[in-house]
C-alpha cells in the first residue's frame, strides 16, 4: 500500500532512495499531505501534488548530510550550543542550497523562486520494502518550488442570478486593492511628520516661533486684573487661531512634489489635514498655559457647579424624568449603557485637546442614545440587505428625543464626577476653529451640554430632594435600622414628628429659594437654529465684555428664565387648566453625515413643540413607589443593598412589603452587571438570606419550574447562581436537581467546573461530588457524568483542572471522560498535572490504562519534560518504572527517559527497581551515553565472543539539524536501547554477568577500568579454554548441528522479517487514514446546509482516529524489532564455529603442507648438505607442531563455542517462543483498551447528535 502524502509516495518509486546512500546521512523535507492536496504554484498553475512527481521537486526536499554531522556556521568554530542558533547551510541532492535557521527553512542558491518553511515536525518513515531503511522524515509547511498558492475550497451553492454582477464587481475592486500597494495610516500631525522627514523639515523653522509666540502671548496675559479675565479669554483665543492659521500657511507651503507624495502614499486630505494641525497646536499648549488659564477663568462658575453635582450623586435614573419601558429589564439595559456612557465621559479629564474633548462628548452621546444591541441589529439587517424588506422599524437613534437626550446626558455627567465642566464647554465652544460648532452634529452636541449644566446650576432642587430622600433610604438599609426603613417606605405608622425627626431638614440653597422660576416660562429648541440653547439663555457673544458684577447679574437674570420644562417636566394639574388640544406625534429626525466631522454620531434635530415632551417623565419624583425602586450608580436595589451589607432583618422586612416587591419584581432585581438578588446572596455567604429568598419564591410560585429559570438567569459574565455554589454548597442537595449545569458562562465554564477549580474550599471533595452526583442526576438519561458537556472555552476538561486524586480517579472510572483530551496548547491531563507538580494526580493518571504517557504538545514536548522540577520528572521516572513488567526475581529495570544534552549527544536515564523486605521498592537511578552502551557491548563481545550479542550500532544522529533535533529519533534510540537492556537481563550467559549489573547499579563507572578489566578476563577465559576443553577434531557433526541451526533460524528470521514490514504497513495506513479524516473534515466543514452540530460531531469522529504516540502496534513493533535483533545476533553467533571450522581446516592443510615438506627432506643423499637438511627438517617440525597446536585450540574453542551456542540457543528459542506471546497479548491488551476508547468518543460524537448509541459491557 503506497502512501498517502504525494511526495513521499513518488519518491520511494524513484530511484533517489538509491541514490541518497546511507540513509542515515540524508533528511527528507516533506510538505504535509494537505498542503501537497491543497495548493498549487501560481506561475504554473500546476498542483502540487503532480509536481511532486517531478525528479527536480523530489531531489530539491532531499539533504545531503555527509558522515551524519551537520554543517558548521558558516566556518565558524564553536561550541555547540554556540551554533545551534545559528544560520546552515545543507545543499540538496541535485546540487542546490537551503539555508535552516531556527525551525524554518529558506530556499537559497538553485532555486528560482524564495519560499520560506516552517519545520513542524518529525517523524522515522520505513518505505513498504522487506528489509526497509529508516528515513528521518521532518514535515514543512509548504513546499521550496515555484510560487505558493492555497487552493480554497468553493461550496456547490446556488446564488441568485442578480447577485452575479455585484459579487463580480466586488472580486474586481478586491483585486485590484490587493495589487495596490497599501496607503500609510496616519492619525496625527506628529506622526505625519515623522513619517514625511522633509516636510518636517520645511515646517520646523516656521513652528517654532509660531508656538513660541502663542506662549508669549498667553504667559504675558497672567498678570491681569480678575476683571479682564474675560477679554483674556477672547485674546487667547485670537492667538491660538492665529497660530493654527500660521501653521496651515506654512503646510501649504511645503514643496508640491512632498505634498504630492503625502497624498500619493496616505488617504489625508486638506481638512483632514488642517484638523490634525489644529489639534497639534492645542495640544502643545494644552497643559503648560492653555486649559489652566481657562481653568482660572471659569472657577468659580465651575466651583458652584460641582458643589451642587455633589448633592445629586445618589438621584436614581427614574427620578430625572425619563419614561423608562419593558419594566426591570428596560430600566437594567438604560443603566447598563449609561455606566459605559460615564466610563466613556470620565476620559474627559485626560483629554489634551478641545477636539478631543469633543469627541468624547460626541462618543458619549452616541452610546447613550444607540443600544448595543438595537446598533448590531440594525447593521445586521442592513448588511444583509433586509432593511427595505420591513419599512415600519425604524432606526432605535430615531426614538430618542431632545427631552430624554439631555436627561441621559444628565445622569452621565452627575455620575461621572468630572471637573472643570464650564471650563471644558467654553474650551470646546471657544478654541475650535476648523470645524462648526455652531451648526451640525457638533452645534448639537455642545448645545445639548450646555443645556445640562444650566440645568445642574440652577434648576436642579428637585434632584437634589430626591438625592437626599434616596440617601436616607439606603443609609437605613445598609445600616439594617428598621425604623428609619419604616419611616420612610410606611410613614402613616409613625407621627409627624416623628417623620420630621427622622428626615433631614437640609435647607434649599439659596439661590434655589430666592429665584424659584415660575412654571409657565418654558422654551425650546428651534428647529432651524439647532445651536439655540433651552430656556431662552442666549450663547455668550465670543466678544462680549464685561465685568464680574455684570456677569452675576446675567446669572440671575438666568436663573430667573424658568427650568428647562421640556426635559424635567412637572407632572401636576396646571392653573388654569389648559384647553384640550389633539396630540401632536413628535419626531426626531437625523441628517446624514457631516462633511465637516471625522467622527459622525449622526446630526439630530429637533422639531415639534408638543404637549408629550413637556410631560415626559416626573422630575424628582419622591413617592414611595418611586423611592423603593430606586438603584445606585452600580444598579443596586434597596433589596441588593441589604444583601450586600448582610442584613438579614432589613432584607426580610422588605420582603414583607409584597404591594412595593411582589415576586415577578423580585425575580428581575438584579444590578448592572445582571447580579440576581440569589446569585448576590451566594457570593456573601448569608445563609440566612438565601433561606429567606428561596422561601419566598417557593412560597409565591406553584412548581419548580421558575426557581430553576431563576437560576438559569445569566449576568454579564454569562454566570448564574449555581456559578457560585461553591461559596454555598450545603445548597447543592437542595436544589442540585434544578441547577442548569450545563449552562456556561463567557469563559465556557460550566457550575460543575467553577466548583472544580475551587482548589482552596475547606470541603473541596464533598462539594465536587456532590455536584457530580447532581449534575449527573440532572442528565436524566441514566448514564454516567459526561465530562465533554463540562469544556470551558480553552479546551481544558475537569481533569484538566481538578486537584484532588479522589476526585480525578472518580472522573476517570465513573463518568463518560476522555483520558487523553487536550486543551488549546496540545495539553492532556497528565501534561497539566506534570506542568504544575502535581504528583498524586500524575500517579492516577499513569495508573489508567488509557492514557499516553508520551503524547506530545503544540511544542513536541511530553509530560516527562513539562515538568515542573527534578523532582516531579524523578517520581513521574519511577512511575514509568514500575508500570514496566519485572523479571522473575521481581526486579524491574529500563530506561524510563531519555534527553537531549547542550553537548550535541544524547542521555538516558536508567532505573531498576527491586521489592525489600518492607513492602517497599529500592530504586537507583543511572544516567548513561549511546558511547556507553556501545562500550558495553564491545566489552561484553570481547569476554565471551562464542555468546549472542545484539548489536547496539547504526543509530541515526538526532542533532542532523541542530536547531530542531529530531525527537524520533531520540525516541526510537530510547526504545531500542531499553530493548537491548532487557534482551542482557534475560540472557543466559549476561543476566549473571557483573559488568551489566554495574552498568544499572552503579551511577558512576570508569570505563578505562571496565576496558582493563575485560581484556584480562578474555585472556583469562583464553587459558580456561586450552586447560579445561579437549579439542574436537572431527567436525562433521558440528558443521550439520551448525547448519541445521542456522536454516531454522533464518526460516525464524525470515517471518519475524516479514512481521515487521506488515507492522510498519498498518502503522502508516492509520497515520494516513488520519490524515484524510482531517482534510474531508476540513472539506465538511464548507458545506453550507449541513447543521453546525453535524460538522462538530465529524470533527470528533476524526479525532477518534488519531493514533496515541505509545500506540499498541507501536509497542508491538519494538518488541518484534528487538525479537528480530536476538536473531540477527543468534545467526551471527553460529557463523562463529564454521569460521572456526574454516580455520581448523587451514590449520590442517598447514600441517600436511609442512609433514610433507619434512618427508622431502629425507630422500635427500646422506652426507650432501647435512646441516641445510637438518635445520630444513627442525623448522619443518617446528611449523608442524605450531600448526598443530593452533589445531588443537581452534578444536578446543569449537569445544567450548559449540558448548556454548548449543546452550544458548536453547534459552534463547525458550525466551523467543516467551517474549513473542508476551507481545501478542500485549497488543491485544492495549487494543482492547485504544479501541474502547474509541467507541466511547464515537458515541460522544453520536450524543452531539442528539441521538443516542446503545451502549454495550
Amino acid at each position: 500500500m503506497h502512501p498517502l502524502n504525494p511526495f513521499l509516495r513518488a519518491f520511494f518509486r524513484s530511484t533517489l532512495p538509491a541514490q541518497c546512500s546511507p540513509a542515515h546521512h540524508h533528511v527528507l523535507l516533506v510538505p504535509t499531505t494537505e498542503v501537497l492536496l491543497s495548493s498549487r504554484d501560481r506561475e504554473s498553475h500546476a498542483l502540487y501534488a503532480d509536481l511532486s512527481s517531478s525528479e527536480e521537486f523530489l531531489a530539491s526536499h532531499v539533504l545531503r548530510i555527509p558522515g551524519g554531522i551537520p554543517p558548521s556556521s558558516a566556518g565558524k568554530e564553536g561550541t555547540f550550543r554556540e551554533n545551534r542558533g545559528k544560520a546552515k547551510q545543507y545543499s540538496t541532492a541535485n546540487g542546490r542550497t537551503v539555508i535552516v535557521k531556527d525551525t524554518y527553512v529558506y530556499s537559497n542558491k538553485g532555486f528560482k523562486s524564495l519560499n520560506q518553511a516552517q519545520l513542524l515536525n518529525d517523524i522515522i518513515f520505513y518505505p513498504d520494502t522487506f528489509d526497509a531503511q529508516s528515513w528521518l522524515v521532518y514535515y514543512i509547511s509548504r513546499p521550496l518550488i515555484g510560487v505558493f498558492e492555497a487552493i480554497s475550497i468553493v461550496p456547490a451553492s446556488l446564488t441568485p442570478p442578480e447577485s452575479h454582477p455585484a459579487r463580480d464587481v466586488g472580486k474586481e475592486a478586491s483585486s485590484v486593492m490587493a495589487n495596490a500597494p497599501r496607503k500609510k495610516e496616519v492619525k496625527s500631525f506628529a506622526e505625519l511628520l515623522n513619517l514625511f522627514p522633509m516636510i518636517a523639515r520645511q515646517m520646523q523653522p516656521g513652528m517654532d516661533p509660531t508656538a513660541s509666540h502663542s506662549t508669549k502671548v498667553f504667559v504675558e496675559s497672567e498678570e491681569l486684573d480678575i476683571i479682564q479675565l474675560y477679554d483674556e479669554e477672547d485674546m487667547m483665543r485670537r492667538s491660538l487661531e492665529t497660530a493654527v492659521t500660521a501653521a496651515i500657511d506654512l503646510f501649504q507651503m511645503v514643496d508640491k512634489q512632498q505634498l504630492s507624495h503625502l497624498g500619493a502614499t496616505t488617504d489625508l486630505t486638506g481638512p483632514i489635514v488642517e484638523r490634525m494641525i489644529e489639534k497639534h497646536i492645542t495640544e502643545q499648549l494644552h497643559d503648560s498655559v492653555l486649559f489652566p488659564r481657562i481653568s482660572s477663568i471659569r472657577r468659580f462658575d465651575d466651583l458652584e457647579l460641582e458643589s451642587r453635582i455633589k448633592q445629586m450623586v445618589d438621584v436614581d435614573i427614574s427620578q430625572v424624568g425619563i419614561t423608562i419601558g419593558d419594566g426591570p429589564q428596560g430600566k437594567q439595559e438604560l443603566a447598563v449603557r449609561l455606566s459605559r456612557g460615564v466610563e466613556i465621559f470620565k476620559r474627559m479629564s485626560t483629554a489634551g485637546s478641545p477636539q478631543e474633548t469633543l469627541e468624547i462628548l460626541l462618543a458619549t452621546q452616541k452610546l447613550v442614545t444607540m443600544p448595543e444591541a438595537a446598533a448590531m441589529n440594525t447593521s445586521q439587517s442592513r448588511s444583509d440587505g433586509t432593511s427595505q424588506s420591513h419599512p415600519e422599524k425604524q432606526d432605535p437613534m430615531l426614538t430618542i428625543n431632545a427631552d430624554t437626550l439631555v436627561a441621559l446626558l444628565l445622569v452621565v455627567v452627575i455620575r461621572s464626577s468630572v471637573r472643570h465642566l464650564q471650563a471644558r464647554l467654553s474650551y470646546m465652544r471657544h478654541f475650535i476653529f476648523i470645524d462648526d460648532v455652531e451648526s451640525g452634529e457638533i452645534g448639537y452636541a455642545l448645545s445639548t451640554f450646555e443645556a445640562v449644566l444650566s440645568y445642574l446650576t440652577r434648576d436642579s432642587g428637585a434632584l437634589r430632594k430626591a438625592s437626599r430622600r434616596n440617601k436616607q433610604l439606603w443609609q437605613a438599609t445598609k445600616n439594617g435600622d428598621i425604623r428609619g426603613m419604616r419611616s420612610i417606605l410606611e410613614p402613616g405608622k409613625y407621627s409627624p414628628e416623628e417623620l420630621e425627626a427622622i428626615e433631614d431638614p437640609t435647607p434649599e440653597p439659596e439661590s434655589t429659594q430666592n429665584h424659584a422660576p415660575p412654571q409657565n416660562r418654558i422654551s425650546w429648541f428651534e428647529p432651524d437654529s439647532p445651536a439655540q440653547p433651552p430656556n431662552g439663555i442666549l450663547k455668550e457673544d465670543r466678544g462680549a465684555r464685561g465685568t464680574s458684577s455684570q456677569r452675576s447679574q446675567d446669572i440671575e437674570d438666568m436663573l430667573r428664565a424658568g427650568p428647562l420644562a421640556h426635559v424635567f417636566p412637572f407632572q401636576r394639574a396646571p392653573s388654569p387648566p389648559p384647553l384640550e388640544r389633539p396630540k401632536i406625534k413628535k419626531r426626531v429626525s437625523m441628517e446624514t453625515r457631516s462633511s465637516r466631522s471625522s467622527s459622525s454620531v449622526g446630526s439630530f434635530r429637533s422639531r415639534a413643540d408638543t404637549m408629550d415632551s413637556r410631560t415626559s417623565g416626573i422630575e424628582g419624583d419622591t413617592s414611595i413607589d418611586r423611592l423603593s425602586q430606586t438603584q445606585d450608580p452600580n444598579g443596586q436595589s434597596i433589596l441588593m443593598m441589604a444583601i450586600e451589607h448582610r442584613q438579614e432583618k432589613a432584607f426580610k422586612y422588605l420582603l414583607s412589603l409584597e404591594d412595593y416587591y411582589p415576586l415577578d419584581l423580585v425575580l428581575a432585581d438584579c444590578n448592572n452587571d445582571g447580579t440576581t438578588l440569589l446569585s448576590a446572596a451566594i457570593q456573601q455567604g448569608n445563609r440566612g438570606i438565601m433561606e429567606e429568598l428561596l422561601g419566598f419564591i417557593i412560597a409565591h410560585t406553584e412548581d419548580n419550574q421558575s426557581l430553576a429559570d431563576y437560576l438559569a438567569r445569566q449576568d454579564t459574565q454569562g454566570r448564574c447562581a449555581a456559578h457560585y455554589l461553591f461559596h454555598q454548597p450545603t445548597l447543592i442537595p437542595n436544589i442540585g436537581h434544578l441547577i442548569p449545569w450545563k449552562l456556561k458562562d463567557k469563559n465556557g465554564q460550566t457550575p460543575l467546573f467553577a466548583m472544580c477549580r475551587s482548589y482552596d474550599h475547606q470541603e473541596y471533595r464533598w462539594m465536587v461530588e456532590a455536584a457530580i452526583s447532581s449534575a449527573t442526576k440532572a442528565q436524566k438519561d441514566g448514564q454516567p457524568l459526561h465530562l465533554d458537556d463540562h469544556v470551558d472555552s480553552k479546551g481544558n476538561t475537569l481533569l484538566h483542572i481538578v486537584n484532588d486524586p479522589h476526585l480525578a480517579l472518580k472522573l476517570l472510572y465513573h463518568c463518560d471522560s476522555d483520558a487523553n483530551a487536550a486543551n488549546d496548547k496540545h495539553f492532556t491531563p497528565l501534561m497539566v498535572a506534570s506542568k504544575y507538580g502535581r504528583t498524586d494526580l500524575v500517579r492516577v493518571f499513569f495508573g489508567d490504562p488509557r492514557v499516553d504517557l508520551f503524547m506530545k504538545d503544540a511544542r513536541g514536548l511530553t509530560a516527562v519534560e513539562l515538568a515542573k522540577d527534578d523532582e516531579v520528572r524523578n517520581r513521574i521516572d519511577d512511575l514509568v518504572l514500575l508500570s514496566s513488567s519485572p523479571m522473575s526475581d521481581g526486579r524491574s529495570t529500563t530506561v524510563v527517559r531519555s534527553y537531549f544534552v547542550e553537548d550535541g549527544t544524547v542521555r538516558m536515564v536508567l532505573k531498576s527497581g527491586a521489592p525489600n523486605g518492607n513492602s517497599a521498592i529500592t530504586v537507583t537511578t543511572c544516567r548513561r551515553s549511546l558511547a556507553d552502551f556501545e562500550n558495553l557491548a564491545r566489552w561484553l563481545a570481547l569476554e565471551n565472543p562464542a555468546s549472542w550479542l545484539p548489536p547496539v550500532t547504526g543509530f541515526q544522529s538526532p542533532f542532523l539539524i541542530p536547531s530542531k533535533p529530531s525527537r524520533a529519533v531520540l525516541r526510537d534510540i530510547q526504545l531500542r536501547l531499553d530493548s537491548f537492556l532487557k534482551v542482557l537481563l534475560n540472557h543466559s550467559t549476561f543476566s549473571t554477568h557483573e559488568m551489566v549489573w554495574e552498568f544499572f547499579l552503579v551511577p558512576d563507572i570508569d570505563s578505562s577500568m571496565l576496558a582493563e578489566r575485560s581484556k584480562r578476563k578474555a585472556e583469562t577465559r583464553i587459558e580456561r579454554v586450552k586447560e579445561e576443553f579437549t579439542p574436537i577434531l572431527d567436525v562433521r557433526e558440528v558443521e550439520n548441528f551448525v547448519q541445521h541451526a542456522r536454516e531454522s533460524v533464518r526460516s525464524v528470521h525470515h517471518s519475524t522479517k516479514s512481521v515487521l514490514r506488515r507492522i510498519n504497513k498498518v502503522r502508516s495506513a492509520s497515520t494516513d487514514l488520519v490524515d484524510a479524516g482531517l482534510i474531508a473534515s476540513t472539506a465538511l466543514n464548507t458545506l453550507p446546509f449541513l447543521p453546525q452540530a453535524h460538522k462538530t460531531a465529524v470533527e470528533r469522529y476524526m479525532k477518534t482516529l488519531t493514533q496515541m504516540e505509545s500506540s499498541p502496534l507501536s509497542g508491538f513493533y519494538y518488541s518484534m524489532l528487538s525479537i528480530s535483533t536476538t536473531i540477527t545476533a543468534v545467526l551471527t553467533s553460529l557463523s562463529r564455529p564454521g569460521s572456526l571450522i574454516g580455520s581448523m581446516s587451514g590449520a590442517q592443510k598447514a600441517i600436511d603442507r609442512h609433514t610433507l615438506s619434512l618427508r622431502r627432506s629425507d630422500r635427500w643423499p646422506l652426507g650432501l648438505l647435512d646441516e641445510t637438511r637438518h635445520r630444513m627438517q627442525r623448522d619443518a617440525a617446528d611449523k608442524v607442531d605450531k600448526s598443530a597446536g593452533e589445531l588443537e585450540t581452534l578444536g578446543k574453542e569449537l569445544k567450548h563455542t559449540q558448548q556454548t551456542v548449543a546452550s544458548e540457543l536453547a534459552a534463547w528459542q525458550e525466551g523467543r517462543v516467551r517474549e513473542g506471546r508476551r507481545a501478542c497479548k500485549e497488543l491485544a491488551k492495549r487494543m482492547v483498551v485504544a479501541e474502547r476508547a474509541r467507541l466511547e468518543s464515537m458515541r460522544r460524537a453520536i450524543r452531539g447528535l442528539g441521538l443516542e448509541a446503545s451502549r454495550t459491557s
